[in-house]
């Protein structure tokens, strides 16, 4: 059993959901745009207010709002469906998610912003695309274009739109936010967009979530690969759910 959860006074949490092994959950925007259908879907039934949310590669964030029960069961009854559509789609077996989602109490006004900065400015930090310009997240909801989130209360405290922009510029690594232990961009040599396309042309036809289902010798022979067009090995872990100790091992032969 894990740690007992932090309660928030306010009911207020940032939590975190990543694929198990590091393994990419998001691999197209299909992927994605399901996992926001149910996530729109997930929220209504569970009655839990959404404030900010970002979709990376092999995890998510949410800025929830509700007891911590009705936020445990709306990220079971979430991650349960997409994990489902997801496998079914990719014919895969096994754990998609982790068994434990992180989460973070929010208890002040001015942490609440800083997370909602901390959650739009993933992508950018990991050098996928800038803040602005990346599509899924909610932070083009706050500038006009409507969506998920209820923006109203969290504008209010930022003071308006433009004040809202100009508080994510101001940025100063917002370190104390709940992090996933997502490698950046100074430690891999291309974002997992890239790695996928270079990816999938080094393994022809075989989807990336099915190589650790192939016989000994054939995975290895993807691995090295992977490892031959320029994939590092903790990138190839996220892609194929093969932890890293293999994937070094079959590197190094």
């Amino acid at each position: 059993m894990g740690a007992k959860r932090k309660l928030s006074e306010a009911d207020i949490y940032h939590v975190v959901s990543r694929g198990t092994g590091r393994q990419l959950i998001f691999e197209c925007d299909e992927d994605r745009e399901t996992f926001l259908r149910l996530l729109k879907r997930t929220l209504k039934l569970t009655n839990v207010e959404l404030y900010a949310w970002c979709l990376m590669g092999n995890h998510y964030h949410l800025l929830v709002h509700a007891s911590l029960d009705r936020i445990s069961a709306m990220m079971q009854l979430l991650n349960s469906s997409y994990a489902r559509w997801f496998n079914d789609k990719g014919k895969r077996v096994g754990h998609l998610f982790q068994c434990r989602f992180k989460s973070e109490p929010v208890n002040d006004e001015a942490y609440l912003m800083t997370v909602i900065r901390y959650i739009h400015r993933n992508p950018d930090v990991a050098g996928i695309a800038s803040t602005e310009s990346y599509r899924w997240s909610s932070f083009k909801e706050y500038i006009g274009t409507g969506g998920l989130c209820l923006t109203d209360f969290p504008l209010s405290l930022f003071g308006s739109i433009d004040a809202f922009a100009a508080f994510h510029k101001d940025w100063n690594n917002d370190a104390g936010c709940l992090d996933v232990d997502a490698l950046r961009n100074a430690t891999r040599p291309m974002s997992d967009e890239d790695a996928i396309e270079y990816a999938q042309s080094a393994v022809g036809g075989i989807r990336l979530a099915e190589i650790k289902t192939l016989e000994v010798e054939e995975r290895n022979a993807c691995l090295r690969r992977l490892r031959q067009v320029g994939l590092s090995i903790r990138q190839i872990e996220r892609l194929t759910g093969i932890g890293r100790g293999t994937v070094a091992k079959v590197s190094s032969s």
